[in-house]
């Protein structure tokens, strides 16, 4: 799939601990990637980078200003329409015609996450394929863990039910115990470093360890945000 000598030696280190500065800012990651990804590689990289799309179109669409550069679309492109990957084209069609589902946006996650899926499988690549798989599983356990007491139907709300089964039994039972909503974003996102870290593979110079490397990326990026005082109310309840 390629070997990214030269990319890797343009990436920064990382932070050591969530909520720590980026040394380069996360657009400008993303700007790196691309200029330095191989054509053949483009496809599936814009893939990985639709999630953040989608994450902005969500919040776009619900009048939230949490717009994450370093997409595939700046703001203004997705305010006027343009070059709407086809995923979010399919989602605008749906919901014109009335999507039955109690939270819309699960549609788009799963119309992102078929997409990111479909390409990954077509260019055989393993990170993609095992980490998207896991972070759907763990996106339809929190629905199930937020939605417990409230009676409402869980299987209403999970996106591509039945994809593979994970064991969150470890991380469940620290999130129930956790009073303080930041403090378990803070598990649920180490735990999202961890799986990364598995799925990559052992070759540091791989197209695997690229994609992983932005994985991270925007993971830290979102912790930095934290910083910022009047973002606290944008992370906890963005829904991404």
């Amino acid at each position: 799939m390629g070997t990214y000598y030269f990319l890797t030696c343009l990436l920064p280190p990382l932070p050591s601990s969530l909520g720590e500065k980026l040394s380069i800012p996360f657009p400008e990651i993303s700007r790196i990637v691309r200029r330095n990804i191989e054509a053949s590689n483009a496809h599936l990289l814009q893939a990985q980078l639709s999630v953040i799309d989608a994450a902005n179109w969500e919040s776009i669409s619900q009048g939230r200003d949490n717009f994450l550069e370093g997409g595939t679309l700046r703001r203004e492109e997705m305010e006027i329409m343009r070059d709407l990957p086809g995923f979010i084209k399919q989602f605008s069609d749906e919901k014109e015609r009335g999507i039955r589902r109690p939270y819309i946006y699960d549609r788009l996650w799963e119309l992102c996450y078929g997409n990111l899926l479909s390409m990954a499988e077509k260019k055989g690549c393993r990170y993609l394929i095992d980490y998207a798989v896991w972070e759907i599983e763990l996106r339809n356990r929190l629905a199930a863990l937020k939605l417990r007491e409230s009676g409402a139907n869980i299987a209403d709300y999970t996106v591509m039910p039945g994809i593979r089964s994970f064991d969150f039994t470890a991380l469940v039972s620290q999130l129930e115990g956790q009073k303080n909503p930041l403090e378990a974003e803070r598990i649920i996102d180490g735990e999202r470093l961890k799986r990364i870290f598995h799925c990559q593979g052992t070759d540091p110079f791989s197209l695997d360890a690229i994609l992983a490397f932005l994985n991270r990326a925007i993971i830290y990026e979102r912790w930095e945000r934290l910083q910022v005082p009047y973002d606290i109310y944008h992370f906890l309840y963005s829904g991404g």
